[in-house]
């Protein structure tokens, strides 16, 4: 039976092979059959190692959120498939893992856990296991690089990337904007926020009836813009909070806001002018296209291949 680890940093790596050691479920479950991939079976106890290391390398606190967990399982399910298939494949082509990087990694490792006394005492079985899967994790990238080897796209078929696709190639709206800040602690008393808010709804209509708004913005604003009278120049949707954006969105040109709360403070804004969403040139955007549809191409070619793979072995999961 193979030993396999999911593809996780060497940190996960590590707390995997101290659970594999000392888990008394493992043990318990050893004989539990999760899966077989042609050949290969799988314990639910190798299962629930990889799983419990692919738990801790992408969630912060160790949890995966209940409305994640089935899909979060089948990710790792279809990855260990994939690696076992993919890796298989890697053997029967006679590649060989670079073996002067892996042991290089290795010395590193051991070297930056030289005070860790738990693996120091579990040297001489982590570092087989440690080996074992970072050829395996070489094996699975080589063949990722060789079946991604494509030949780059022509001229015709970037063309008629960029024609299919101009959301991937048009400049947002933007909104050309200028800014008067008024800066509030986060922890202060609400009397304060008040107080601001009272200012801006005063700077408001001193502009409105005719007052400079780039002047005020450079004698009263906290805003770094303030030196160059407020303006922000254009900003697309996603450079301000959501709620901001889109109260601004219906301003009219030279129109200001209310007074805006936002983490900082209190900010009055002035709707300038608006560029409304433009299609790039294609020769402006020719190497991205380019770029983009290479990266599709290497991203469907891998999905197929191991389509094919799973549809050709015999996988059973019992779940």
């Amino acid at each position: 039976m193979h030993k396999l680890i999911l593809s996780v940093g060497l940190g996960a790596l590590l707390l995997a092979f101290i659970s594999n050691a000392q888990s008394k479920d493992l043990a318990e479950n050893s004989k539990a059959i999760f899966a077989r991939i042609n050949d290969l079976t799988i314990s639910t106890g190798e299962f629930q190692t990889i799983f419990r290391a692919a738990v801790r390398q992408k969630y912060y606190h160790g949890q995966v959120p209940e409305a994640e967990l089935e899909e979060f399982r089948q990710q790792v399910v279809d990855d260990i498939v994939t690696q076992v298939l993919v890796h298989d494949e890697a053997l029967k082509q006679g590649l060989q893992p670079d073996r002067k990087e892996i042991d290089a990694k290795i010395d590193s490792f051991i070297l930056k856990n030289a005070a860790n006394l738990e693996l120091q005492a579990q040297r001489d079985t982590i570092v087989p296991r440690l080996q074992a899967t970072l050829e395996r994790r070489d094996l699975l990238e080589q063949m990722e690089v060789r079946i991604k080897d494509l030949p780059e796209p022509g001229p015709v078929e970037i063309k008629q990337y960029y024609l299919d696709h101009p959301d991937k190639f048009t400049e947002p709206k933007r909104l050309w904007l200028s800014v008067i800040l008024l800066k509030v602690p986060p922890s202060a008393p609400q009397n304060t926020w008040k107080e601001a808010e009272t200012v801006a709804a005063d700077l408001k209509q001193r502009i409105e009836v005719g007052e400079d708004f780039a002047g005020l913005a450079k004698e009263i604003s906290d805003h770094p813009s303030a030196v160059n009278g407020g303006d922000l120049g254009y900003l697309h949707q996603g450079v301000l909070e959501p709620k901001v954006h889109k109260k601004l969105e219906v301003l009219a040109i030279n129109q200001l806001s209310n007074p805006l709360r936002v983490l900082e403070g209190i900010m009055l804004f002035r709707l300038n002018g608006v560029q409304t969403a433009q299609l790039r040139p294609f020769e402006d955007v020719k190497n991205r296209a380019a770029s983009l549809l290479y990266r599709e191409l290497q991203t469907e070619t891998w999905k197929s291949y191991v389509a094919n793979l799973k549809s050709a072995a015999n996988v059973e999961v019992h779940e």
